[in-house]
């Protein structure tokens, strides 16, 4: 039902330039003497010369020379090239390249007419009846390939219309089975549906082949170009048809089944019975595929042309060109984010009110309504992971646009207090450096929590909401400021950030009483701002209360009380609760198990703490995969949250750096150095963050010289936003100090990494991981300097500490056994160095200490300790080809420096 109509067509002799060509022999003479030129570069010249002076574009050739069948470009541009050759320097120049878009023939062009010709490879006639259908008599050809025909036809008594699909030899009777077995999944799922073109019958037994259909009505393209129907809608009706389209394929996408080839010609438009209005139904699904193969044993269908190939989603054709997704050109297969992606580009070109519009640069002038750019921006993004993830999220979307635009004024409207209060707050920012750092963290905090309470029943209770906890969030605001500034009533001049956020939220219970959801939003906000000062335990407390109040408010399995509790077990990772922690999540994931194929917003909440939690603890291979997901979930669970999708991108780079994914963790965060984050909107302390993880990234793949320098930029931009005492500065001087000591860059390594430790644990409690780890950091320290005895009494207890917290798989574990390994074998203690390297896993010290041949350290190490046991053959077996490995592999002297004097000391001979 393909409704591009096939034309009986004058063919021409064109004369261009000392060129002449002649579509009856298809021959090309320049200068009077034939060229040698393979059919496609001559049926692209042929269709420029039908277009002279136009530009054709890319698509419309691909289209028409190669029929849809070609999926990457280089074909036509080889095919040009070779045309521009075939013509010679002169008449080169005259085929004019439109960048992005296609081609221009410029030179003057003079033709005669020199035959005709009729595509039909069938000789079927007008006016002769249906093979096998008598009754049904021949009309109209509506498109012709080599391959198919396909004709309308009326019933010689009723007049009823029906198309029909011929194959003239079977070389397309696989397709027509495969959209015949397609059209019974989609009825006995679906229904009858007056959106989908039904299939009636078929002829498989004798040529010529066939499929026989409802008649739908003419093909979008057309049906938008008569009369210039399309471009005289009105823009609400563009959009009802729009979504109509975008409806039929959520329900094939619900029935199982992918289109693979949408395109406006596979489109049908008629009036709808009653005659208000059209009606769009979707058609020829022969290109088609199923997400599931057994969804035909489920429904008892013979597979008639599908294999189990194609039930994943390949086939012979891979769609039209201007419709691809980029990854199906990549080689990927086609899924349901392929067909969102070609419904993206027909939704740009029906509100547009142009079917012949290609997606190009500049758009965007064509959508006035920047919630509809956004909508096709994310349907058509490149990244299918960042795509609109299926066709009903997509007509979602599209039927939300009043609450949405109700939802867009209100965060305006915020946005414009928040500039109030920005300036009210600049007046005391000079008095209280920490002000702007509090402002910001508050935006963060507010924004975080704002999207966990945008589930109202209607936009106006929506933003009634809202409005509500604005006026309350900036009360919040208000107390901070009295007790930050020393020139107001109840102000202090000595008070410190913390003390002003503890003054603050002391009344929020008291304040809030009686409006138990505006108090939620609040708890949580304050919760946000404390994670962002690294004040962990009171953030815990604050989401807990949240949390709790959530539950009373609408029951524990409410999408809006688990994603609370998401948060809430975020913030207990982070204060080191890990057990507490982990029993919140996996309750909560319980509850949310049912809910979240219809949440997006929760699936994203569930995988996104769930990687933090593995990330809090070192865990990077389970990290990994959870954060990767989080980050497909974060478009279309939050569309318009750039702070949000920074802070995840952060996450998943510092995860791709412990597992030794180096390129991709410094290309991400790289890119997060950009200036247009700041112009989006994302904060100076987020940003500052990202510029440390920049340094740590390049530390990580041993490119020290560059790291460095990055580092301390990051110190200077976090002292700045968050002094120098926070947990921020002493995190990056962390990373520093570890930086010298890997470098060898001893002397200023130690004193730094003990100032760490004294002011981590100053600001979290000697039982906190960070704390922990800071002084596991020190011990190590100790040992390369030679204090072996010192870094044994420091590092027992923190082993012992984190195998307990953490468990024996934990990277951090296994990394301080080793040290404290090592540190053992000096102080003559190799059975209980033996005991340590037992159970080390290279893969897990490579998580925790990124950029060493680990394994070749855990030989050495376990050699070392046989020849302190008195084995001194076979630990020399093990310690001799690690050492010489190491000398081979670059092995950083100082590192290499051990397992070389234990070499020579071995007393049999090493």
């Amino acid at each position: 039902m393909d409704g591009t109509r096939s034309e009986e067509a004058i063919l021409y002799r064109y004369r261009f330039g000392a060129a002449e060509f002649d579509e009856a022999s298809f021959e090309l003479k320049v200068g009077g003497l034939a060229v040698e030129l393979e059919r496609r570069p001559l049926e692209v010249l042929a269709l420029l010369l039908r277009h002279a002076g136009e530009v054709v574009t890319k698509e419309e050739l691909l289209e028409t020379v190669w029929q849809g069948r070609i999926t990457v470009e280089n074909v036509l541009a080889n095919a040009v090239a070779k045309l521009r050759k075939g013509l010679g320097e002169t008449l080169a120049d005259q085929i004019r390249t439109q960048a992005r878009i296609g081609y221009r023939l410029t030179a003057p062009v003079e033709r005669v007419a020199s035959g005709r010709r009729l595509v039909n490879t069938l000789e079927l006639k007008a006016g002769q009846p249906v093979p096998e259908r008598s009754h049904f008599i021949l009309r109209e050809q509506l498109s012709g390939t080599r391959g198919s025909e396909v004709w309308l036809a009326r019933h010689e008594k009723t007049g009823e219309a029906r198309v029909y699909k011929f194959s003239p030899d079977g070389a397309r009777l696989a397709s027509l089975k495969r959209e015949a077995t397609l059209a019974r999944v989609l009825r006995e799922s679906l229904g009858e549906r007056d959106d989908i073109a039904r299939v009636i019958d078929w002829n498989f037994e004798t040529a010529p082949f066939f499929l026989e259909c409802e008649y739908g009505g003419e093909n979008l393209f057309v049906w938008a170009g008569q009369e210039d129907r399309l471009a005289a809608m009105l823009p609400e009706d563009r959009l009802q048809l729009a979504l109509q389209a975008v409806d039929v394929v959520a329900a094939a996408h619900e029935a199982g089944v992918l289109h693979k080839d949408l395109k406006p010609a596979n489109f049908l438009v008629a009036p709808r019975k009653g005659g208000e209005g059209w009606q769009v139904r979707i058609a020829d699904f022969g290109a088609g595929g199923l997400l599931d193969q057994g969804r035909l044993d489920d429904l008892g269908i013979t597979p008639m042309g599908m294999t189990v190939e194609e039930g994943g989603g390949s086939s012979s054709s891979l769609g039209t060109p201007l419709y691809i997704a980029p990854e199906i050109i990549s080689g990927q297969s086609p899924s349901a984010r392929s067909d969102v992606y070609a419904l993206g580009v027909m939704l740009y070109q029906i509100l547009a009110g142009s079917m012949k519009k290609p997606l190009a640069t500049g758009w965007e002038t064509d959508i006035p309504d920047p919630l509809l750019q956004a909508d096709i921006a994310e349907a058509t993004h490149g990244d299918p992971a960042r795509r609109i993830a299926s066709a009903g999220a997509l007509a979602s979307r599209l039927r939300a646009l009043d609450v949405r635009r109700a939802e867009r004024e209100q965060a305006q409207r915020l946005a414009a207090e928040a500039e109030i209060a920005r300036a009210e707050l600049e007046k005391v920012k000079t008095r209280r450096p920490w002000v702007a750092a509090t402002f910001a963290a508050l935006v963060i905090g507010f924004g975080a929590s704002l999207w966990l309470y945008t589930q109202a029943a209607s936009a106006r209770a929506a933003a009634e909401t809202e409005a509500a906890r604005a006026e309350a969030t900036g009360g919040f605001l208000r107390d901070l400021l009295v007790n930050a500034d020393p020139y107001r009533p109840g102000g202090a001049g000595d008070v410190t950030v913390r003390a002003a956020l503890d003054k603050a939220s002391e009344g929020i219970a008291e304040r809030f009483a009686g409006d138990p959801a505006t108090e939620a939003s609040i708890q949580e906000t304050a919760g946000e701002i404390y994670s962002s000062l690294a004040a962990y335990d009171a953030a815990s407390a604050h989401k807990s209360r949240a949390a709790d109040l959530f539950t009373a408010l609408y029951g524990a399995n409410d999408v809006r009380t688990l994603i609370a509790r998401y948060r809430q077990a975020e913030a207990l990772s982070n204060a080191s609760k890990l057990e507490e922690a982990a029993a919140i999540l996996d309750e909560a994931d319980r509850r949310a198990a049912p809910l979240l194929p219809g949440s997006s917003l929760l699936a994203f909440a569930a995988t996104q703490t769930r990687g933090r939690y593995f990330l809090v603890q070192a865990d990077m291979e389970n990290a990994t995969p959870l954060l990767e997901g989080a980050v497909r979930l974060l478009p279309e669970a939050m569309p318009d949250n750039p702070e949000a999708s920074y802070r995840l991108k952060m996450d998943l780079a510092q995860v791709y750096s412990r597992v030794s994914r180096h390129e991709e963790a410094i290309a991400l965060l790289a890119d997060l150095q950009s200036p247009a984050y700041a112009e989006a909107g994302v904060s100076q302390a987020v940003r500052a963050r990202a510029l440390m993880f920049y340094g740590a990234s390049l530390f990580y793949d041993a490119r020290y010289e560059e790291a460095e320098p990055v580092l301390k930029d990051a110190i200077t931009a976090l002292t700045e936003v968050f002094g120098a005492e926070s947990s921020q500065v002493v995190e990056a001087q962390n990373t520093l100090a570890n930086l010298y000591a890997t470098s060898g860059n001893w002397e200023p390594a130690l004193p730094l990494v003990t100032e760490v430790r004294q002011k981590m644990c100053a600001l979290h409690g000697e039982g906190h991981l960070t704390c922990l780890m800071t002084m596991g950091n020190e011990a190590v320290f100790q040992w390369f300097l030679g204090d072996a005895p010192g870094a044994v009494a420091n590092l027992e207890p923190v082993v012992e500490t984190f195998r307990t917290q953490l468990g024996p798989d934990s990277p951090a574990v296994h990394v301080l056994a080793y040290y404290l390994a090592m540190a053992k074998l000096e102080v003559g203690g190799a059975d209980e160095a033996m005991a340590l390297a037992q159970p080390l896993d290279a893969g897990k010290l490579a998580a925790g200490s990124p950029g060493d041949d680990w394994q070749l350290r855990i030989d050495g190490l376990k050699g070392m300790a046989l020849i302190g046991q008195g084995q001194c053959a076979e630990g020399l077996a093990l310690l001799q080809p690690a050492v010489k490995s190491m000398q081979a592999g670059g092995m950083q002297p100082w590192i290499l420096e051990d397992y070389e004097n234990a070499l020579k000391a071995a007393p049999c001979g090493g």
